[in-house]
């Protein structure tokens, strides 16, 4: 089908070659003769982005909502791993190979994703999260969980560069859940010199 072609081709380029890749390579590398063939199924490059996202956003939240549905919100690590075993499923289910490392090069231009009505699961994980930030500001708090996306895509783009080179060493699922709650418990807010004792001992450790 011209759309899953197009797609697949999208993601891989994106990933392989970065952001700024010409659609008409796009739509050739999908073997459309019509160099336009992009911006008529997706209108433009941002149309094609979250086509591409949506595309896998179903398997990701279905997994997401079970996972959410057999945890203590209350545990940070457990919603972590809820979210990289999510991501890591719907990528074996729909045998993607390029996903996470699409997301780590369009990572700007999805810093919303998912869409909150799309992934109420998703959603509700990483809204937890913030909430059971250590202190900070609200922006101080909406950084950290921004931050926490980038690194999550990041890592999990390293575990695809490892699975095509078995020679490279990528982090395993286990040291990315390790990595991202480590992310997620280190201390917001001023971390001047002089304010470090009394930033570690007024903020309660809320993340558990």
């Amino acid at each position: 089908m011209t759309i899953d072609a197009l797609l697949l081709a999208a993601e891989r380029m994106f990933a392989d070659h970065g952001a700024g890749v010409p659609l008409r390579e796009v739509a050739a590398a999908a073997g459309q003769r019509n160099n336009s063939a992009v911006q008529y199924y997706f209108g433009d490059r941002d149309g094609l982005v979250r086509a591409i996202v949506e595309r896998r956003l179903e398997a990701v939240e279905a997994s997401c909502a079970r996972r959410l549905a057999a945890i203590d919100e209350g545990d940070t690590r457990a919603l972590v791993e809820a979210l990289v075993t999510a991501l890591l499923d719907a990528a074996a289910e729909q045998g993607s190979t390029h996903y996470f490392r699409f997301l780590e090069v369009m990572r700007h231009r999805v810093k919303d994703w998912p869409p909150g009505e799309h992934s109420p699961a998703w959603a509700t994980i990483t809204d937890t999260l913030r909430a059971l930030l250590p202190g900070g500001t609200p922006l101080e708090r909406d950084s950290r969980i921004s931050s926490m996306a980038t690194t999550l895509f990041a890592l999990l783009a390293d575990g695809e560069r490892t699975r095509e080179s078995p020679g490279l060493l990528g982090p395993t699922p286990p040291q990315i859940v390790d990595m991202i709650v480590g992310l997620l418990r280190a201390p917001l807010g001023d971390r001047a010199p002089g304010n470090q004792a009394e930033s570690s001992s007024s903020a309660p450790n809320a993340l558990s």
